[in-house]
């Protein structure tokens, strides 16, 4: 990031924070609309009236349904009238539709809203010249009454917030200037520190009306980008989203995982991991290769049979081969197979997990490829991969809800099953699964802490990296069924949670030592080990039997 762009972000995080109120606010749920409800609203357009010129607003409902719906409730109620562009950045932006503006105290411009907030609809519109976007606070999810209109192209913008209209370069009263000469008279009049105008007249919306019957025969679409990268916080961090507008696909990316997109008319990008994440660099370091998702799309139908071949592999051999349906009735194809490469020195054997499903006009394929002895450590990327995956289904955008379809779940169980008589996993395999759970992601701080302290700690001894094998063997049988079932039980979940936290308290202690040998490994080792066993066995066995002593002297 440049500076540049750190400094804007700064100012739009301080300054679109106007939807954020004092005020109790209501979270409106999102509103389900139909294709003739849309087709009205495209059809329709909003007339901005100023004392000098007017601005035309072209609406955008395919792409920010709720929004524009909302935005037309409050043109039609007269909620803009009288409000001015509070506040105004030549060459960037120009922001309005604050209630707080009709009154004189300037101090309160750019805190109202309408007493709700509604979701984001980001989308790939680009924030282009005349654009039409709503203000939010920091968090997503705050937009309210307030917009601002792009002055001059401000692209950083682009699937930070939602674009849902335009201004077009005409207007209704051939008398007063269309809507560009309007936006550049706006952005250059004389502000005060805080960005206000001082002549408030001529930044004062005299009226705001619907124009219906609208027609925009004469007008392109707005820019867009193909696909965008952006960043989710949740309670427990954040996330990655990739969204392909383009192909219309959308879905969270792994943990640290990244896109690799080939440009052509059908989908076809391959994600990868940080190797610095999973622990993936222990599996470089040996073989070389680094697991991929692929994720495709055709037009075709469904395959019965559908094979991912390697480059001068050996035919596939079908391990499984599954067509089923999901509750709502759609199809999909599962096929898990491994093929040999063989090279000068050595014979790879490669494992490959493809899942294919349709919409009305694609073909789509996600397939995960590993070397065979290492395939189990990655399956959860793919698994979140189709989780949260989203096509165009049925006229809008829908998960394709197929990871809970017991088939499915059942493949997936046991392409996690540990092989027999396969030497134990590497050290640095694996993560936190037990915590991950109970804290709700791998960002957690009490997350970070163990891995940290398992790798810059624990693993720099030749005893830390023996325990930590053997300790492996023994974790990863049966952790996975803990997280699982913490995930599933809200109450148990807690329970781990309150549970870990002496655990977690006790380990810190390694953070504040210089360990420097094996013998000094030994002894904390020993030292924390023996604490634990006082924290969870030794003192609850004293309290239960000073407990029942007590009770028998009653």
């Amino acid at each position: 990031m440049n500076l540049k762009f750190l400094i804007i972000s700064i100012v739009i995080i301080s300054g679109f924070a106007g939807s954020v109120f004092a005020q109790q606010i209501i979270q409106l749920p999102p509103q389900e609309f139909s294709q003739e409800e849309i087709d009205k609203m495209k059809h329709t357009a909003v007339y901005i009236g100023m004392h000098e010129g007017s601005f035309l607003i072209e609406l955008f409902p395919e792409d920010a349904p709720n929004t524009v719906d909302r935005f037309l409730k409050l043109i039609e109620s007269g909620y803009y009238d009288g409000t001015v562009f509070h506040r105004i950045i030549p060459g960037f932006m120009i922001q309005g539709g604050d209630p707080n503006t009709k009154g004189s105290d300037r101090s309160l411009w750019g805190q109202g809203g309408p007493g709700y907030q509604i979701n984001e609809e980001f989308n790939g519109i680009q924030h282009d010249r005349g654009i039409v976007s709503m203000a939010r606070g920091e968090h997503q999810d705050t937009a309210g009454s307030q917009f601002f209109i792009i002055h001059r192209d401000s692209n950083f913008l682009d699937g930070e917030y939602t674009a849902f209209g335009r201004i077009i370069p005409i207007a209704l009263n051939p008398t007063l200037p269309g809507s560009l000469q309007t936006l550049d008279m706006i952005a250059n009049l004389e502000t005060d520190n805080r960005d206000a105008p001082l002549d408030v007249t001529k930044a004062t919306i005299v009226e705001a009306s619907i124009v219906k019957d609208f027609s925009i025969s004469d007008f392109g679409g707005p820019d867009r980008n193909p696909s965008l990268q952006k960043t989710i916080k949740t309670l427990g961090g954040s996330i990655e989203n990739y969204s392909n507008y383009l192909h219309k696909v959308s879905f969270d990316l792994p943990y640290r995982w990244f896109v690799i997109e080939e440009p052509g008319d059908y989908l076809n990008i391959v994600l990868e991991p940080n190797p610095l994440e999973h622990n993936v660099q222990a599996q470089i370091d040996r073989t070389g290769y680094i697991p991929q998702i692929m994720i495709l799309s055709e037009r075709a139908t469904l395959q019965t049979a559908s094979f991912f071949l390697i480059k001068g592999a050996e035919k596939p051999i079908t391990l499984a081969n599954y067509i089923f349906e999901n509750d709502d009735g759609r199809q999909a194809h599962i096929v898990i197979s491994t093929q040999d490469l063989r090279t000068p020195t050595e014979t790879l054997q490669f494992k490959i997990l493809e899942f294919h499903f349709t919409n009305e006009e694609f073909s789509y394929s996600i397939r995960y490829v590993n070397l065979t002895e290492w395939f189990r450590y990655e399956v959860n990327a793919f698994v979140e991969t189709v989780r949260n995956f989203e096509i165009m289904l049925d006229g809008k955008m829908q998960p394709i809800n197929f990871e809970q379809t017991p088939v499915f779940k059942q493949l997936i169980t046991d392409t996690k099953a540990e092989p027999e008589q396969q030497p134990l996993p590497p050290v640095r395999v694996g993560g936190c699964l037990i915590a991950t759970a109970s804290y709700g992601s791998e960002l957690a701080p009490q997350v970070q802490q163990l891995r940290e302290l398992r790798d810059n700690t624990v693993l720099q001894t030749e005893s830390g990296s023996a325990f930590m094998a053997g300790f492996n063997q023994f974790y990863y049988s049966f952790s996975p069924m803990i997280a699982d079932y913490e995930r599933e039980n809200p109450a148990f979940k807690e329970a781990v949670k309150l549970t870990l936290t002496p655990l977690l308290t006790s380990l810190t202690l390694l953070q504040y030592v210089d360990i420097d040998s094996e013998h000094e490994m030994l002894g904390y080792g020993i030292a924390v080990i023996l604490l634990n066993i006082g924290i969870y066995f030794i003192a609850p066995a004293v309290l239960i039997t000073k407990i029942r002593s007590f009770y028998k002297l009653q």
